[in-house]
């Protein structure tokens, strides 16, 4: 199979939506092109129609066997037996049919031989599959030797050798899946969290005030008809703790929706590192003003975003600069990345605008540039005086 049908395929292999799993059946479609070769040597040596008709046979039952098999989801993980038992046999099925062609028809069916290899690599466990793939090579060459060594070795080879890049391929694949099941739980459990979080400070924040305000409620109730002026006052100390109830939801509320420098400092980190992403921190405890605090944090965020999703990065250097002289805090978050251009579909382009935003409210500045040394480098400087 080529390259571009498994980027396909890893992209798509959780849940593919039927466009892209049309996508990945022509990228399918377009590996299985090397089997013209030995079609063509069939018509072009004119078999008895016995050998036709076999040659026919045997190959549209080998591609409906590869297809069926290669579409399945990569081995992510550990499988009971009953579960891989079709790829065992689809890959059974093919190996035989490879070599029962290559011996009746022409040696040149041996190539199925490498796309028996492509599915033990890709779906089988590490231990069942190398074995197999060294027994597809052995079964190649031997069965075309009589054809001369060169061409024997050629087909062993690519039996041998496109077997191992799907071996590494799969694993990748599977890696790429586990990674994205990790995030998705991390980023689960973070809500559940926060919501715990916002749960509890709701609680403490009203539960007293509106117990105060339940009391002094039906307090004055009672005296309302026996002691009006005494009702009134309770009345004027309902409102005042309302008031104050009232503010403090309102701050509350604000704490919850602006970030912290710490929590995504440490987000950042939990993220660098579930994708392989080396994080090098240099933080001086900065003493900042809340909303100062939040474009820093907003900042830490973006950019590291921006480094999982579009540089292929493998260090990450996040360094917060605390108020200079001229009273000016600042966050720089640099990768030694491919860099990305700001008119990429999905790049930093788009998504650094909702920060210029938040910048330009504080008086503040945001750089975003590829340094001549490579990578891509995202610097905010805001006032924090």
């Amino acid at each position: 199979m080529s390259s571009r049908s498994y980027d396909v395929f890893a992209a798509t292999v959780t849940d593919p939506t039927p466009t892209e799993a049309r996508k990945q059946l022509a990228g399918v479609l377009l590996g299985m092109g090397w089997l013209a070769i030995p079609i063509v040597e069939t018509v072009g040596s004119s078999p008895a129609w016995w050998r036709a008709m076999l040659a026919s046979v045997l190959f549209g039952v080998a591609v409906a066997l590869y297809l069926t098999a290669v579409m399945r989801p990569p081995n992510c993980g550990p499988q009971q037996r009953h579960e891989l038992r079709p790829v065992y046999l689809s890959f059974a099925a093919i190996a035989a049919i490879a070599a029962l062609l290559t011996v009746v028809v022409t040696p040149a069916w041996a190539i199925l031989f490498s796309y028996a290899s492509v599915l033990s690599g890709l779906h089988l466990p590490t231990r069942h599959a190398v074995p197999l793939l060294f027994a597809s090579a052995a079964a190649a060459l031997v069965l075309t030797l009589g054809q001369g060594a060169e061409g024997a070795v050629t087909y062993a080879v690519s039996a041998l050798g496109v077997g191992a890049l799907m071996l590494a391929l799969g694993r990748l694949i599977a890696a790429n899946v586990q990674l994205q099941t990790a995030r998705q739980t991390i980023e689960q459990l973070a809500v559940e969290a926060e919501r715990e979080r916002f749960a509890r400070d709701l609680h403490d924040v009203l539960g007293h005030s509106l117990s105060v305000v339940t009391l002094k409620a039906e307090l004055a109730g009672r005296l309302l008809p026996r002691q009006p002026q005494e009702a009134q006052r309770h009345v004027r100390e309902l409102e005042q703790v309302a008031r104050a109830a009232l503010g403090e939801l309102r701050e509350t509320v604000s704490g919850y929706r602006r970030p912290t420098l710490a929590g995504e400092l440490a987000g950042a980190r939990l993220a660098l590192d579930a994708a392989g992403i080396e994080l090098h921190l240099e933080q001086r405890a900065p003493e900042l003003p809340a909303e100062v605090e939040a474009l820093l944090a907003w900042t830490v965020r973006e950019g590291t975003t921006n480094v999982i999703r579009h540089s292929g990065a493998r260090r990450c250097a996040i360094a917060i600069a605390p108020v200079n002289g001229s009273g000016v805090a600042s966050a720089e978050i640099r990768d030694d990345g491919r860099g990305v251009r700001g008119d990429a579909p999905g790049g930093p382009g788009n998504g650094l605008e909702g920060l210029r935003e938040r910048a330009a409210q504080l008086a503040g500045r945001i750089d975003a540039e590829t340094p001549p040394d490579g990578g891509f480098r995202l610097t905010v400087t805001v006032p924090a005086r």
